[in-house]
């Protein structure tokens, strides 16, 4: 077995804010209407790259598709997403499947307290194309449990478990993956511990565990850089957004709907720690 932690600094994001954040995100998605398959925003705008295929809009049943083309003219990607449950005082939940040229994943996200954020879950399994059999397929699952973040994260300690985990198994190895919140030592920012451990599993459990151990330092070096990339993206957009009012933030879904999903990091070189 590998073990491998690494800690940055990450800007915080109020309580308060994400619950107004995420009610913003259900207020925007109820004030929506569904006309001949497109989605329309209150002003009238399209939703862009997404339809209603099957059912009524943000009922249970409902079924919204998103297709685009795949980079290097591979064909198209396409998505679904199901709505499985829209109580916002119990939970949304809703099922997930893709398909494209590099594989098929399919799972289930949910959000329980949407008003007074408690859990959320997800769970997948992926399986990918042009990859060795024991690593093609893949199944996940994580979990984030609000109220213990967000204690730990102001110190109030009695926390009994990591409040993110999640677990990622093929058929030769098993990652599971931890983070905790602390308070930072200056300027109200969060200290964020993410571990990874890394095992081997099934016939090939001895090799596997070898080889983990003669690739411990590389390995780590991954890591590190990966967690660091996400820290420097976090640091960059968080508190751009933290920054904005309940009005503005409504006024910035209405123009950007898509402005609290993550930008990925254009590809460069690695920089190590």
């Amino acid at each position: 077995m590998v073990r491998i932690a690494r800690t940055v600094a990450l800007a915080p994001v109020p309580r308060p804010w994400f619950v107004d954040a995420l009610g913003a995100v259900t207020d925007l998605a109820e004030s929506t209407t569904a006309e001949d398959g497109r989605v329309l925003l209150p002003d009238g705008r399209q939703v862009p790259e997404l339809r209603l295929a099957e059912g009524r809009h943000l009922r249970p049943g409902a079924v919204y598709e998103s297709t685009e083309e795949a980079d290097a003219g591979k064909g198209t990607d396409t998505v679904r997403i199901t709505v499985e449950e829209w109580r916002r005082t119990h939970a949304l939940r809703a099922a997930f499947s893709g398909s494209g040229s590099d594989g098929d994943l399919t799972g289930r996200a949910a959000l329980f307290g949407p008003d007074r954020p408690d859990r959320v879950e997800l769970s997948g399994r992926a399986a990918l194309t042009g990859v060795w059999s024991p690593l093609s397929r893949f199944d996940a699952e994580a979990e984030l449990r609000c109220g213990d973040w967000w204690q730990a994260a102001d110190g109030g300690g009695g926390i009994r478990r990591p409040p993110l985990r999640a677990r990622l198994t093929c058929g030769v190895a098993r990652a599971e993956l931890t983070v905790v919140p602390r308070p930072g030592p200056g300027h109200g920012d969060w200290e964020v511990t993410v571990a990874v451990r890394v095992r081997g599993r099934g016939l090939l459990r001895p090799l596997v565990s070898l080889g983990l151990a003669l690739a411990r330092r590389p390995l780590t070096r991954a890591v590190a850089e990966a967690v660091d990339d996400a820290a420097r993206d976090w640091n960059a957009q968080v508190p751009q957004l933290t920054a904005l009012g309940p009005e503005e933030l409504r006024q910035k879904l209405l123009t950007e709907p898509w402005c609290l999903m993550p930008r990925a990091r254009p590809a460069g070189p690695a920089i190590g720690p």
